[in-house]
């Protein structure tokens, strides 16, 4: 990417970060909407099928309710049983008190068709259509269906009702005697193709909708429509038979939605599938409709933005370009129109700045002329500290023929630590050095405060060559002095130990003195922490030496090394410098 021109990166970026974002996005939120659509219409069809179940539950309870009356009326009871002696006596009773509920039972239910009773007992008289003997050869499919139901048990089976699409039903139950214990024949109940087609009409069968009833795996009823499409629909049907989607009760696959529902009292599994072409038919066309407005719409867009960009660009280009012919014999600005956006100002600030190339390189001359004025400089600032130093050994010779020693002594700390100072153009020294030129600090200080001042430096530990910033131990002894054991009465006491902590060397500078405010205190921490401004450190007796001095630490040795301060009022200051030894 970094040899690629600008206006392509600009094109790469529109590409990258607008033009797939908004596609995937629409692409992401139509299959979401699409997938919402389908949901709702599934759910709502589903509690359609579930509100058309309950229907037909009510009208098989009906018809169910029938065996109810014959097993429970004595005289059919005793009918079926064959206590009576006389046919006579039999068609008495059979028209005085059966042949009632008969009626009532062809009556009562428009679905149903005919109503008869098997009897088991050769003896008892059959009557018509209405009791049978259940040896008869007619009477096959009701002795089979009687022989394996239990008590209590009742069967619903399918027959077709002619040419009639839908299937009839036909309902089994074996009466009994009182005890139960007595199996005394069978009722027999033939409904028309009315139940099952009150069904499918309350869930609303249209042409794009197929629907199929298995029993066992087997088809009792099957209705395609005239929309729905045969390849996926068997595909649909041989992964229902195969037991695949046995548990799933609503789901679509290729373009056809499925809604199943079990009627267990029939041993049932009727589903119901929809094409969803046509469910999204006004749907597809405002999708298409929208998505030719959405792409002319981001052509366009595209076409403002390539504009845009190439305009800016243009100029960054021709920019370049005369950068690139810019050099020492050719410095002539370049020329825009005067535009002042962000790009003229960058456009005038480099005209700015070749107008001053040009301008220094016209004074290089005179920087040379100057060069050895500045050489000369050097010379005579390099001649004062020697005749600074001599003077001082002069004035330690003059003391030492008087044999007056403190003077020496004084002259000799003064001359170190003047020496220290001001002979080295460095900013580093050694941590040896650094000690020795302090002590050379004490030992001046040491004959104006006399007893007022007891000092004691300790090196528990090897220091070698560790190199160390210079004067990043002076501020602090000048504070211990002059802000500490100056400000108090009696012996004044400064201990300076150096020793090492795991991977770091430990100086401790304390001192007996004043000690600083609590409020001071908390100031100089915050300044030392960088929370406040160093400004506010600054008073009329107290400078920004601590904060230098924490500063040059932390950027010589890293942020984890520094500057801790601890004090008391009347009980001293202790500052502790820890040094990073690996940073050396």
């Amino acid at each position: 990417m970094k040899s690629v021109r600008i206006v392509h990166k600009m094109i790469f970026g529109y590409v990258l970060l607008v033009l797939l974002p908004v596609v995937l996005s629409g692409m992401y939120l139509y299959n979401q909407f699409h997938e919402k659509v389908v949901n709702d219409f599934s759910q709502a069809k589903q509690q359609l099928i579930i509100q058309a179940s309950n229907s037909l539950k009510v009208s098989l309870t009906q018809v169910e309710s029938i065996h109810s009356l014959f097993q429970h009326n004595s005289q059919t009871l005793e009918y079926l049983k064959g206590l009576y002696q006389t046919p006579g006596d039999y068609v008495y009773y059979f028209l005085k008190d059966i042949r009632p509920i008969f009626t009532f039972a062809n009556g009562s239910n428009p679905s149903i068709e005919s109503v008869r009773l098997y009897k088991i007992k050769p003896a008892v008289m059959p009557v018509g259509k209405e009791i049978s003997d259940i040896e008869d050869e007619e009477s096959r499919a009701a002795r089979e269906i009687s022989r394996s139901l239990r008590i209590n048990q009742k069967r619903w089976s399918f027959e077709a009702s002619g040419d009639a699409a839908v299937p009839g039903l036909v309902f089994y139950q074996n009466l009994y005697d009182e005890t139960f214990s007595k199996h005394l024949g069978v009722v027999e109940i033939r409904v028309n193709d009315r139940i099952i087609g009150d069904f499918l009409d309350a869930v609303n069968i249209t042409d794009n909708m197929g629907v199929i009833a298995l029993k066992d795996d087997e088809s009792v009823y099957e209705n395609l429509g005239e929309h729905l499409d045969r390849k996926a629909y068997l595909a649909i049907l041989g992964k229902i038979r195969e037991g695949t989607d046995a548990d799933r009760t609503a789901w679509s696959e290729q373009g056809i939605l499925v809604n199943a529902l079990a009627i267990p009292d029939l041993q049932l599994k009727v589903y119901f599938m929809t094409s969803t072409e046509e469910l999204f038919s006004d749907l597809s066309k405002q999708t298409r409709n929208l998505a030719w407005i959405m792409g002319g719409l981001l052509l366009l867009l595209s076409s403002v933005y390539y504009a845009i960009a190439s305009v800016l660009t243009k100029r960054i280009l021709n920019l370049t370009k005369h950068m690139r012919r810019v050099n020492e014999n050719n410095l002539t600005p370049f020329e825009d129109k005067g535009n002042k956006d962000e790009i003229g100002f960058l456009i005038l600030s480099y005209n700015s700045l070749i107008q001053r190339i040009d301008e220094l390189l016209n004074t290089v001359h005179k920087a040379e002329l100057m060069k050895k004025e500045a050489d000369y400089l050097v010379l005579q600032a390099q001649v004062k500290p020697h005749f600074l130093y001599n003077t001082l050994e002069s004035i330690r010779m003059l003391a030492e023929i008087h044999d007056d020693d403190e003077v020496v002594d004084a002259i000799y700390s003064l001359g170190k630590l003047l020496r220290y100072s001001l002979s080295s153009q460095e900013n580093e020294s050694t941590l040896k050095k650094e000690l020795a030129n302090v002590t050379h600090y004490l030992d001046v200080h040491k004959p104006r405060m006399m007893e007022l001042l007891h000092y004691d430096i300790q090196v528990c530990t090897d220091i070698g060559d560790m190199r160390c910033p210079r004067f990043i131990l002076q501020p602090l002894l000048e504070n211990c002095i002059n802000h500490g054991i100056a400000k108090r009465r009696g012996r004044g006491e400064i201990r300076v130990l150096v020793d090492r902590e795991d991977e770091w060397i430990r100086i401790e500078i304390s001192d007996n003195g004043a000690g600083i405010p609590e409020e001071r205190l908390k100031i100089i921490r915050d300044v030392l922490d960088n929370k406040i401004d160093r400004s506010v450190l600054q008073t009329e007796d107290s400078g920004l030496g601590l904060h230098n001095v924490s500063e040059r630490i932390k950027a010589f040795y890293g942020d984890d090394s520094g500057l801790q301060i601890d004090s008391a009022v009347g009980l001293g200051t202790t500052y502790i410098l820890r040094l990073g030894v690996k940073r050396c």
